[in-house]
């Protein structure tokens, strides 16, 4: 559930709250369930007119790319299995600004996602998924960190030949040859080339990518990483897993 959804079920149970404390006379406890209300409804004003320009400006964007646009997430992307999702959902992970439709002729959704590091910081992403035919493994590549050598024990980091590799990004598949069969030098080479400000998933249908939050007129340079990201899986995959076969743009399907 959204932060701000919270507060508007929270300001709902409020103020019914308070109209049971009026009919029944209890007119103090009945004051103060106002006063909290009020200052819930200011807060859901203030975050709605902060978060304004940037949803218009990615409105905008989905229009020039001639996309759909949802403020709110309308595909339950949050409920999806990515190791991404699966982290945040308990950190209060919101997904907002939505775009979505054909794109290079590629089935394309592009998002802000965020979540609670802490108390007092949310870190903010953007992120885009383009869509394969579903059937190979799940597969979680994202820069190494304290906290991601903790994360999704069950499932061990692959170690790679490449030292600086293996320090910069961690990799996590159930099926060590598809790992392998992946990131291979050249996708290596490239990763590292992004400065450890990107993370990749494989997870039924859908390819996410996602990076620290850009500007709304960027979304499209985030699309474009994550489709570069396919274009780079080698084609020795398609022969070990030929029933998922990454769509090429440039062919019509």
């Amino acid at each position: 559930m959204r932060r701000t959804t919270a507060f508007k079920v929270l300001l709902g149970v409020l103020a019914g709250g308070a109209l049971i404390l009026i009919a029944g006379g209890e007119w103090r406890q009945a004051r103060e369930l106002v006063a909290t209300a009020v200052v819930i409804g200011l807060f859901l004003a203030l975050v709605r007119w902060r978060d304004r320009p940037r949803q218009q400006a990615m409105e905008a964007e989905a229009r020039r790319l001639r996309m759909r646009f949802s403020a709110e997430d309308r595909f339950g992307l949050l409920d999806q299995s990515f190791q991404l999702f699966r982290s945040t959902r308990r950190s209060y992970g919101e997904i907002e600004n939505v775009l979505s439709g054909s794109w290079h002729d590629l089935e394309v959704r592009a998002f802000d996602h965020s979540y609670s590091v802490s108390e007092d910081e949310r870190r903010l992403l953007s992120c885009a998924q383009v869509a394969i035919p579903g059937g190979w493994p799940a597969l979680v590549i994202r820069p190494e960190t304290d906290l991601t050598r903790l994360a999704d024990i069950a499932v061990p980091d692959i170690a790679f030949e490449s030292e600086a590799f293996n320090r910069a990004f961690a990799v996590r598949c159930h099926d060590r040859a598809f790992a392998s069969a992946v990131v291979d030098p050249r996708m290596m080479e490239w990763l590292e080339s992004l400065g450890r400000r990107w993370g990749f998933e494989i997870d039924g249908r859908w390819v996410l990518g996602y990076r620290d939050q850009v500007q709304p007129w960027e979304i499209e340079s985030v699309l474009e990483t994550v489709e570069t990201f396919i274009r780079r899986i080698p084609r020795v995959v398609t022969s070990l897993y030929p029933e998922a076969i990454p769509p090429r743009p440039d062919v019509p399907a």
